[in-house]
């Protein structure tokens, strides 16, 4: 990463450090999702989201697993450091056996530097990648080109289908912000702050919606 990307990500991760967590807006989008169920689960009030901290108990490695990218390119998407046309951000929670699981920093990250939680450099950077453990998605491109859940989970190297979600397997339920998802979970493409939510098992009674800070 260049160091004019560089000054771009830690001037705004030292305000949110030193500001603590804010809130921000969702944009519309159209999905293909299910309207929402009144005898469903319930969705929590938007969670804040403090820059670094990890959401979910730590499962998983930081960094792509070994099957994952390793600065070739993986289903279309390469890792290099051109400056974003397309930069949107989206949220991820993977919820399986009834625990929360943290998504690791550093996928789609090669060769990187990590202060205070958070990747403040790399080698190089996949269009699709995590800088810290709060299931926040960095899309940045420099075209614009959809890219996919599964992108992404190819980039991280763990599987992802309708009876194994990075190793879990069991009944899978997907949700996008609060309508349940019944399609391909590979061709969901990625949109502007949407949340979106993998249940391996049991479906909880609430499940977490996040609040973006201000810098994303």
């Amino acid at each position: 990463m260049n160091s004019l990307r560089a000054r771009r990500l830690i001037a705004p991760l030292l305000l949110i450090i030193a500001m603590g967590a804010a809130l921000a807006c969702s944009s519309d989008r159209s999905i293909p999702i299910t309207p929402p169920d009144p005898s469903g689960p319930s969705f929590s009030a938007p969670l804040p989201i403090a820059i670094g901290q990890a959401i979910g108990v730590p499962t998983f490695a930081a960094g792509d697993s070994t099957t994952g990218g390793r600065g070739q390119t993986v289903q279309g998407v390469a890792c290099d450091s051109s400056i974003s046309v397309q930069h949107i951000h989206a949220h991820l929670t993977l919820i399986a056996n009834g625990v929360q699981r943290a998504i690791p920093l550093a996928i789609g990250a090669t060769g990187t530097e990590v202060i205070q939680g958070f990747v403040v450099n790399a080698r190089c950077y996949y269009w699709l990648h995590t800088h810290d453990a709060t299931g926040i998605i960095h899309v940045e491109a420099p075209v614009t080109t959809p890219l996919t859940l599964g992108q992404l989970f190819a980039i991280w190297g763990e599987p992802l289908s309708r009876s194994n979600i990075a190793g879990f397997a069991g009944t899978i339920t997907a949700y996008v912000d609060s309508s349940r998802y019944d399609g391909d979970l590979s061709t969901l493409v990625f949109a502007a702050h949407q949340q979106i939510t993998l249940i391996v098992g049991t479906v909880p009674a609430e499940i977490p919606i996040y609040a973006f800070p201000l810098a994303f």
